[in-house]
């Protein structure tokens, strides 16, 4: 019995790939990089105008609510300052 090896397909060694694509030069890495980093920082940009957009509008929401609530108010209430409104709502603990 002879140790034969199968007849099949044979893979290749190559793998279609440039060789001079591996080694890319100093010069084109930091472009790459660059680049990288520049569409990094466009996208963060972006990010941030989005969010600030989102606190504007919660901002929005929230002086709207606050107004709506002081208008269901009494009026007395509303024209009283602060120190008297506490004075007559907190009592103190015996």
């Amino acid at each position: 019995m002879s140790l034969r090896k199968r007849a099949g397909k044979r893979r290749s060694t190559d793998s279609g790939v440039e060789p001079d694509r591996g080694a890319l030069s100093q010069e084109k890495k930091n472009q790459r990089i660059a680049l990288f980093l520049s569409d990094f920082d466009q996208q963060a940009k972006e990010h941030i105008q989005e969010m600030e957009n989102e606190l504007q509008l919660m901002l929005q929401m929230v002086e709207k609510a606050f107004t709506v609530e002081l208008l269901k108010m009494p009026a007395a209430i509303r024209k009283m300052k602060r120190k008297d409104f506490l004075s007559k709502c907190v009592r103190p603990e015996m």
